[in-house]
């Protein structure tokens, strides 16, 4: 027997090689219509093909309906094979790549004949994707991050990574017929940097429609055995996930008793026997009934969360809508794929008022990093603009290396001509930690250093960071008033919670960042702020929540 998801999965993939074959395209557009109908159809496709009804689906005319009488009959489509004949499997795997469709891995097998990822990545690293018609850095850029990504997924992923899929599986759960409401819940609901799983909690009177739901989601990969209220399987690239169905009644028990870690839970569940709690309306209401205030989700770790909730005495957690700006983005003068213009766009476009411009200094030739000459050219550059400007105001800066002896990869008198010098370490990760200790401290004690990047280098899933001893970095910077980043890059998140918390008690302030080498990847100061949440900040310890001057006056007056 074969299900609606692998009918439609035939014929996506059909019209994916017609697109790269170029052929026409309306047969395209009707093979892609008849794959989504078919998709999120709420019957079984099988059983319209027995009562004689395919044609009567929304976009399935007389060609289609033999194609689609073909896979129900016998599990395939000789159609397809033969179209597989013509394009290699591995062009196909581009199309997993975020930003990539069927025109762009035309262009790239048509012109390099690359037919693998492997090949794919070696020629965006030789920048010989920008060089095709129609394409560009911004495509290079996707390219390598997507291929990033993809081998960066096994038993663990980034919350960058599952995210955006999570979301699309509850919002089309929401959708189902029969079922009140769903959420996101576990480690994604608290915005863990790095999670196992997507677990989802339903509300719904009717599970067998809930799992009927789950079966005709488009990314489905597997559907495992269910029962015991739980529907298990794989979606996307093959995240696994868990769908939670309890009745409407006892949703708000549920939403808060699946989103604590265990730790949490295990505390409130006893406060709940103690005072005689069974359930609430909501999980205010619960947490009311315990005396406690709502506790957000991404506090929610048993870290003293539960008694400062029971004294009224939770921070009132930074939010997304106060970040004002961000203080280190590159630009295409380096290795980022827009211009300084593009980039100013999106910041406006996202409601901030200012951005640092802060592209690689020169020790860092792979990423074209800048010498003298073109970083004054950049400042001239950014004066214009300024002056064109009333509402925004560009801050002129560098992300300046720092060498194994702690020393810049600029001299004072120039760094000291700029507006915000983000000081990071790209090179020599082997050094011994007192070796790391002492070149980071001595960066922050350089006093034209407002910012020190990515502390420790982590990458997430990937790459553990070099060892630093945090209490001696904290100080020092406390001492000196230089910022911490949190790096907001779900690959980063750099600095971790732990050491947010830390710098939050020695009164060290923080700057938010995204990092971005594209103007999209602004957006990822998303993923900074969970990080800032999930360290206990509020609003006044993120430096790019102040307005411009307030900025500009504790960059300028930071003590000696």
């Amino acid at each position: 027997m074969v299900d609606n998801r692998e009918v439609a999965a035939i014929l996506e993939e059909v019209a994916n090689i017609l697109e790269i074959l170029g052929d026409n395209p309306y047969k395209i557009r009707a093979y892609r219509r008849a794959s989504q109908t078919i998709c999120e159809l709420g019957d079984d496709l099988e059983d319209i093909w027995r009562q004689g009804k395919l044609r009567t689906v929304d976009g399935i005319g007389k060609a289609l309906q033999s194609k689609i009488e073909e896979i129900l009959q016998t599990g395939s489509l000789k159609y397809h094979q033969e179209l597989l004949d013509r394009v290699p499997r591995g062009v196909l795997r581009m199309l997993e790549l975020p930003g990539l469709g069927p025109r762009t891995v035309k262009v790239i097998y048509e012109h390099l004949g690359i037919t693998n990822l492997d090949d794919l990545l070696e020629a965006a690293k030789a920048r010989k994707i920008r060089e095709l018609p129609g394409l560009g850095a911004k495509t290079e850029y996707n390219i390598k991050k997507g291929i990033e990504m993809l081998e960066s997924i096994g038993e663990t992923v980034t919350l960058g990574t599952v995210l955006p899929v999570a979301r699309d599986f509850c919002t089309f759960l929401k959708d189902g017929e029969g079922i009140e409401t769903a959420e996101l819940v576990g480690s994604i609901r608290r915005r863990k940097p790095v999670v196992h799983d997507i677990d989802i909690l339903a509300a719904s009177n009717e599970p067998e429609k809930v799992r009927e739901r789950v079966a005709r989601y488009r990314r489905l990969k597997a559907l495992d055995e269910t029962g015991n209220g739980v529907i298990r399987g794989r979606i996307g690239l093959g995240f696994k996930f868990e769908v939670i169905v309890v009745s409407p009644s006892d949703f708000p028990l549920a939403l808060l008793l699946t989103t604590g870690s265990k730790e949490h839970r295990e505390v409130i569940l006893n406060r709940m026997r103690e005072a005689g709690v069974a359930s609430g309306s909501s999980e205010a209401e619960i947490y009311e009934k315990l005396g406690m205030q709502w506790i957000p989700p991404e506090l929610r770790e048993n870290r003293g969360e539960i008694e400062q909730a029971a004294a009224r005495r939770l921070p009132l957690l930074v939010n997304q809508s106060e970040i004002k700006g961000d203080l280190h983005l590159h630009t295409d003068w380096t290795d980022g794929a827009h211009s300084l213009e593009q980039m100013v766009e999106q910041a406006r476009a996202m409601g901030y008022s200012y951005i640092a411009v802060t592209d690689h200094s020169q020790s860092l030739k792979i990423s074209k990093g800048l010498d003298e000459k073109r970083l004054r050219d950049q400042m001239r550059l950014i004066a214009r603009m300024n002056e064109e400007m009333t509402d925004f105001r560009i801050l002129s800066g560098i992300e300046v290396d720092i060498f194994r002896d702690g020393t810049l990869d600029f001299p004072d008198e120039i760094l000291e001509q700029l507006d915000v010098v983000v000081a990071s370490i790209h090179s020599a990760f082997h050094l011994s930690p007192e070796e790391q200790t002492h070149r980071i401290i001595k960066a922050i004690e350089n006093p034209n250093v407002d910012i020190i990047g990515h502390l420790t280098g982590r990458l997430l899933t990937r790459r553990a960071g070099y060892q630093v001893d945090i209490d001696k970095v904290l100080k020092a910077a406390s001492r000196r008033g230089t910022i911490l980043e949190i790096n907001a890059h779900p690959d980063r998140l750099d600095i971790s919670e732990e050491v947010v918390m830390q710098a939050r008690k020695e009164g060290v302030k923080v700057a938010i960042n995204s990092d971005a080498h594209q103007a999209g990847d602004m957006m990822l100061i998303e993923y900074g702020i969970y990080n800032a949440r999930r360290g206990w900040l509020e609003a006044d310890d993120v430096v790019n929540t102040w307005s411009l001057d307030r900025l500009l006056q504790y960059l300028e007056n930071k003590p000696l």
